[in-house]
């Protein structure tokens, strides 16, 4: 369980090192027309992968955490709050969650316009677009590396 959250977790982010650091700057500097059909090609695909990944890390942290405590919910949510490890474990978590939800449920309704989009993306809808994918990656790559930097913490017991 253990290798299974942190290998998910690890891929995650790197899948957003990569839209932040490779795909979104590639983006930008193509054409209009090859812009919509790249968004519409490789976006989806991202999106399903970001996808399979938070949810792998984060049913496995929970599952880490369950198996901690000898498969007893009250024992483990109660270990949360008693120590830096367990605080550590919380607030990483709570943010690894929020970040998963926001995937699920807010970006969730911008893949369907960029699917359909495609080639015919008029430019406002692509400025949009463009602006979403300037912040929003740049945002879950920074909480993601607080959360990396919160469980490595509770990793080493500090």
């Amino acid at each position: 369980m253990d290798w299974v959250h942190i290998i998910a977790g690890a891929a995650w982010l790197g899948e957003v090192v990569v839209i932040n650091f490779i795909l979104v700057p590639t983006l930008l500097h193509l054409s209009s027309n090859r812009r919509g059909w790249s968004l519409s090609a490789v976006f989806p695909q991202v999106f399903r992968l970001a996808s399979v990944l938070s949810l792998t890390t984060i049913v496995a942290g929970a599952a880490l955490n369950l198996s901690l405590s000898g498969w007893q919910a009250d024992v483990a949510i109660s270990r949360l709050g008693s120590s830096r490890w367990g605080w550590s474990i919380l607030i990483g978590g709570l943010l690894g969650l929020g970040i998963a939800l926001f995937h699920f449920f807010v970006e969730s309704r911008l893949e369907p316009v960029v699917v359909v989009a495609g080639d015919s993306l008029d430019s406002a809808q692509e400025e949009l677009i463009l602006r979403r994918l300037k912040i929003i990656p740049r945002v879950g790559l920074g909480l993601l590396l607080l959360v990396f930097l919160l469980m490595m913490v509770a990793a080493r017991g500090l």
